[in-house]
């Protein structure tokens, strides 16, 4: 089955600041320097907060993330971690500002880069690279609730490390047959396995004690399934 062209859009709510951190967080996890972040809200969306869980994600220093609207660029770096770019373009009047700003130079080493109000940006934008840009969409839906969507390109979605974002917003995503070791794909009817056959095999291991638990079930595990 070809793989379609249009970036997988990923949904979410929060209903804390701390929630919106920890999303950042897991987000972080699954990128690498050379991605790009666009974060598109209004004000109070949750965007720095989002970045905030980014910096703690890359093991940076979160509580220095702070919103760059007066200083426009904040950059956050630390040794053996990849250093984050967060730009705010809302007093930019177009791309051509970045040159001003000194964003080619902060960007000519391996970098991640998240950007407030991108549409400021203009025609900018297309200089970006597509398969490695990321669309966020943050809404305020009052009080500490947001709303978030995430646009993953086709040509990164696939990384090993997006796999707990898919799970967190309940879609399938391509893994791996815990009983052939062989991938699989997302649409699989027998997903996680890769045949009916080794589904039948996983369910054999359990009913003749092939697997062991190494915990007794609590309520919790109880009420959560």
């Amino acid at each position: 089955m070809t793989t379609p062209l249009t970036p997988r859009r990923l949904s979410f709510t929060t209903m804390a600041p701390e929630e919106t951190v920890a999303l950042g967080e897991k987000l972080a996890a699954a990128l690498k320097p050379g991605d790009i972040l666009l974060l598109e809200g209004d004000l109070g969306a949750g965007k720095t907060q989002l970045v905030r869980g980014l910096a703690r994600g890359l093991h940076l220093d979160e509580t220095q993330v702070c919103s760059p609207t007066f200083v426009l660029m904040n950059e956050y770096r630390a040794i053996g971690s990849p250093t984050l770019i967060h730009l705010d373009a809302y007093r930019l009047s177009g791309g051509d500002d970045l040159d001003s700003i000194g964003y080619d130079a902060a960007t000519s080493k391996p970098c991640i880069v998240a950007i407030e109000w991108p549409s400021r940006l203009g025609e900018r934008l297309a200089a970006f690279d597509a398969a490695r840009t990321l669309t966020l969409h943050l809404t305020h839906a009052g009080e500490d609730l947001r709303h978030l969507t995430i646009d993953i390109p086709t040509a990164i979605r696939t990384r090993a490390a997006f796999a707990p974002l898919f799970a967190k917003a309940g879609e399938k995503t391509a893994t791996t047959c815990p009983i052939t070791g062989k991938p699989v794909p997302a649409d699989a009817p027998s997903w996680p396995f890769a045949s009916e056959q080794a589904r039948l095999a996983d369910l054999h291991r359990w009913l003749t004690g092939g697997y062991s638990v190494s915990r007794e079930l609590s309520e919790e595990d109880e009420s959560e399934a």
